[in-house]
Parts: C-alpha cells; sequence; structure tokens
C-alpha cells in the first residue's frame, strides 16, 4: 500500500519536455479553433455580402419595370440605364462594368457597392440601335437592360442580371 501511495503522491512534478509538449499540443489545438472561426467569418461575410447584393439587384430591377414605356415613345424616357460608349453604344458583350457607366447605388449603400445599369436598345428585327440612327427611342421595340452589382472596394461582380422590357409590355 505504501508503494501506491508514493506513486499517486510523487513530488517529482512534470518534466521540461512534458511542459513543452503540452503547450504545443494546447497551441495546436488552438490555432485550429481559431482558424475555424476566421473560416466562419468569411463565410458569413460573403453570404451578407450576397444578400445584400441581392436584394439591390431586385431593388433595380423593380425600379426599372416601373417606368413606363408607353406605345408611342413620346417622353423620352431616359432612366432605363447608362448607354455606354463615345459617338456610338457598346454592345452587350462590350461593357467594362468596372469602368463604363454611372454607379445607380441606391443611398446608403454607394460606400460598399457600386451598381452599374446599362440600356441596349433594339428593333422590332433585333437590329441593335448604335446611336447612328436619330431618335433612335422612337424606333425601341425593346430595351435589355443589364444590372451588374459590384464591390466597391475591388470592383468585383458580386452579381449580374438581364430583363427584356418590350414595347408591349412583356417582359
Amino acid at each position: 500500500m505504501n508503494m501506491m501511495k508514493k506513486m499517486f503522491y510523487s513530488k517529482r512534478g512534470f518534466s521540461l519536455l512534458e511542459i513543452i509538449v503540452a503547450i504545443f499540443l494546447i497551441a495546436v489545438v488552438l490555432a485550429t479553433i481559431l482558424m475555424l472561426m476566421s473560416a466562419n467569418m468569411n463565410v458569413i461575410s460573403k453570404a451578407n455580402e450576397l444578400m445584400i447584393a441581392n436584394a439591390l439587384e431586385q431593388y433595380t430591377i423593380e425600379d426599372v419595370k416601373n417606368i413606363e414605356f408607353p406605345p408611342i415613345y413620346c417622353d423620352r424616357q431616359a432612366s432605363f440605364g447608362d448607354r455606354p460608349g463615345n459617338g456610338t453604344y457598346k454592345k452587350p458583350d462590350e461593357v467594362d462594368p468596372e469602368e463604363d457607366g454611372d454607379n445607380w447605388a441606391p443611398s446608403g449603400f454607394e460606400k460598399d457597392f457600386i451598381v452599374r445599369k446599362y440600356d441596349f436598345r433594339y428593333s422590332w428585327d433585333n437590329t441593335f440601335f448604335d446611336g447612328s440612327i436619330v431618335n433612335d427611342t422612337d424606333l425601341t421595340m425593346y430595351h435589355q437592360i443589364d444590372i451588374y452589382i459590384l464591390r466597391k472596394k475591388d470592383k468585383y461582380t458580386v452579381s449580374k442580371n438581364s430583363i427584356i422590357i418590350s414595347r408591349d409590355g412583356a417582359e
């Protein structure tokens, strides 16, 4: 019994090697936990950014859908979006959302996001109006509106969507 008592109540303590191994194991466990927490925060941040971008996109789509597109283009509506280009307008595949157009972000969002809204106009036979025809608004049969949501800090495209608005109201 004396021998058992000596084993449990030894005054020997821990060796330096045991302490180093214990500290190393604790450091590995803590580093792993911190890395997981950091990765989790990044996922949450990206999800939040995507949620806001989708809301901005939906807001912009609804804003465009509320514009009156009458059978006769008498009021010269110009708020469908930008028509990028100098002299001649760019086609949808030529647009650079990082550089072309204005920021259409609603107030309160312009410090974090860039909203680009482009208006591409087409005739009844799908001819793209490149600006060479005067008053092409009277001949426009449908608009293709491309909406880009970009992160302001690095101009990364978070979301892109296109909608068609025709003269007869079909979308």
